[in-house]
């Protein structure tokens, strides 16, 4: 008999919780990003839809950049005896086992701590075995289930789970494209401490004309795999393929950010009513109903970020098609920028 696994949940994906969040996402005609993830048949849609487009997964390429950056994330950790590894939207775990290899190859005698943090409890069990393969204790491993997007102050939120000395590696992949800078920048910052680090990846608009360089990346997001993926969310509250149609397009992100992002909306063909936890939701035919969206970055624009909110870019990687970057930062000392060395 296999050994029994925990697994910490948060309130915020309690029943009643998420059921919330489920009706306010029909209220407001805005799919909150958790349940395109929270269910298994979900959860393994996003993985083919990440294995098949993300440059990191289909670029050679783009792979070199990550170890580039684990192994200078790993070189800057002090030679301490125990490493807190943080994975924020840990998903499947497997850019988390590599950085956990590139640490313990410069400290072999480190003890490392995995904490995966994941709105899905599918995923977060599917990160904590990558890492265990990598070679990290299954008793330093300890998963969390909870809602980022919900959660005001990650500190507090994760205060049980994480430790007091060690010092901490937050990681942050595949996130900042569903998130809004200005709300996840802070949590990054309050969850970090003088001397800890936190390594971040960014779709980034390939090319030097930013917003051309946005709509060359439509074809990652208007294919067939990520509109089964994201139409699943749909088909479980009852709707049909045939109640409309699911278009892309590329719009205007969060006021005074410049940012772009590209955005999927389902545009309702006819009238359709459904029943969801108890509450009735009409919708009229031309009704849209924005399903996802996904900045797109660009270098400066993530180093502007972080000086908004006391980060410091420490150094940064690009893939050759310019579609993918990793960021290296450090949270600004007494407010001041930190300098690289």
């Amino acid at each position: 008999m296999a050994d029994l696994v925990s697994v910490r949940i948060h309130p915020n994906r309690f029943p009643a919780a998420v059921s919330e969040r489920l009706r306010e996402s029909l209220r407001v005609r805005a799919m909150d990003h958790q349940f395109h993830y929270d269910a298994p048949r979900q959860a393994s849609a996003w993985l083919r839809v990440h294995e098949a487009y993300s440059p990191a997964c289909r670029n050679a390429a783009c792979e070199k950049i990550y170890d580039s950056a684990f192994s200078e994330a790993a070189r800057r950790l002090p030679d301490a005896r125990e490493i807190e590894l943080v994975s924020l939207g840990s998903g499947g775990g497997r850019k988390d086992a590599r950085l956990a290899a590139a640490i313990r190859s410069g400290n072999s005698n480190v003890r490392l701590r995995y904490i995966p943090v994941d709105v899905s409890p599918g995923l977060s069990l599917v990160s904590r075995a990558s890492v265990v393969e990598a070679g990290v204790s299954p008793a330093d491993c300890d998963p969390v289930v909870m809602d980022l997007e919900a959660a005001p102050d990650w500190l507090t939120a994760l205060q049980g789970v994480l430790g007091k000395g060690a010092h901490r590696l937050i990681c942050f992949f595949g996130m900042l494209p569903n998130c809004e800078g200005d709300e996840v920048f802070p949590k990054l910052a309050g969850l970090s401490r003088p001397g800890d680090l936190i390594l971040m990846s960014a779709n980034l608009s390939p090319g030097p004309d930013y917003p051309s360089g946005v709509g060359k990346v439509m074809p990652q997001y208007d294919n067939a795999l990520t509109r089964e993926w994201l139409m699943a969310s749909l088909i479980n509250l009852g709707f049909d393929e045939g109640d409309g149609l699911l278009c892309f397009s590329v719009r205007q992100g969060a006021t005074g950010t410049g940012l772009l992002r590209i955005e999927g909306e389902f545009v309702f063909g006819k009238n359709r009513s459904i029943s969801c936890e108890g509450e009735r939701f009409d919708f009229a035919a031309g009704e849209r109903f924005r399903l996802f969206f996904s900045y797109r970055h660009t270098p400066e624009l993530i180093g502007a970020l972080a000086r908004r909110h006391g980060l410091t870019v420490l150094d940064s990687w690009v893939d050759a098609a310019g579609e993918e970057g990793l960021f290296l930062a450090l949270r600004a000392l007494d407010g001041r920028v930190a300098s690289p060395d």
